[in-house]
């Protein structure tokens, strides 16, 4: 069995995704966040209704992240005319650290020269752990940008660009 595998998300998959994305994001969002906006968040944009709607109407594609078999992150990504945009890279806690985030990179890198040569995220502007490590992969900042998301909410983040082309 490989040691790392990213797998296209079926509905079973999307399902398992679902729930490992509600921990992630409770754990890793609600310091910056709060509870109330997480769990909105979640509903919204990582629950199954929403992953099949991403993945219907939106472009997305979702795939699992494996490590020695067992689901352990997931990635979302979504075609665009002038960029392969990153909507979603986590990791489960146990799973940080291991080099994983770098190798579902470097298939992204390879999608993206076979593309646009390019690739956009965003990411929330306090969310420092996840900034520096996107630096640190050569995305440089291009703007902030702050989007309203219903329910009163909004994202408050960067839009950052890695350039695939060198």
């Amino acid at each position: 069995m490989e040691a790392f595998e990213l797998l296209d998300a079926d509905e079973a998959l999307l399902r398992q995704i679902a729930k490992l994305a509600e921990t992630i994001w409770h754990e890793h969002y609600e310091p910056i966040l709060g509870v109330d906006q997480v769990n909105y968040m979640v509903e919204h944009f990582q629950s199954l209704r929403a992953m099949k709607d991403q993945i219907a109407n939106q472009g997305y594609r979702y795939r699992g992240v494996f490590h020695q078999g067992k689901l352990c992150g997931y990635v979302a990504t979504a075609g665009r005319p002038d960029f392969l945009f990153l909507s979603k890279l986590y990791l489960a806690a146990e799973a940080r650290g291991l080099g994983l985030a770098s190798r579902v990179l470097a298939v992204l890198k390879e999608e993206a020269k076979a593309g646009t040569g390019r690739i956009q995220l965003t990411v929330n502007r306090f969310n420092a752990d996840s900034i520096a490590v996107y630096q640190k992969w050569g995305f440089v900042t291009l703007r902030e940008e702050k989007t309203p998301i219903g329910g009163g909410y909004f994202m408050d983040d960067y839009i950052m660009e890695l350039d695939c082309r060198n």
